[in-house]
């Protein structure tokens, strides 16, 4: 499997509340972890949830990369924001190429 797509994922940083709560909030700004990984996007389906006052469009895409890549992250391709969607799977063959798969959305408006 090729990897033509070059992706920025970010890790998030724990930041505590005011109160020191034991559940941080997440920050993903500049001053989250970044790497560079390779990996093959593809699109999938887009929905157009009914909002009040709000014209969502979410898109689903399904990565496939050799990298691991967890739940809290995100991942930037093309100026795009992903957030992943549940929990990547990752699959070994007897072979020993193992690859990861993960489902993304990125959310318009």
């Amino acid at each position: 499997m090729q990897f033509p797509h070059q992706l920025e994922v970010i890790t998030p940083t724990e930041v505590t509340d005011a109160y020191d709560n034991p559940t941080p909030q997440l920050e993903y700004g500049p001053a989250a972890p970044r790497r560079t990984v390779w990996g093959l996007l593809q699109p999938g389906s887009s929905t157009e949830p009914a909002t009040p006052g709000r014209v969502p469009v979410v898109t689903s895409w399904q990565l496939f990369t050799r990298s691991a890549i967890g739940v809290r992250e995100r991942v930037v391709w093309q100026g795009r924001v992903f957030e992943v969607s549940g929990e990547p799977s990752w699959w070994s063959p007897r072979f020993g190429h193992v690859h990861y798969e993960a489902r993304l959305a990125h959310v318009q408006g």
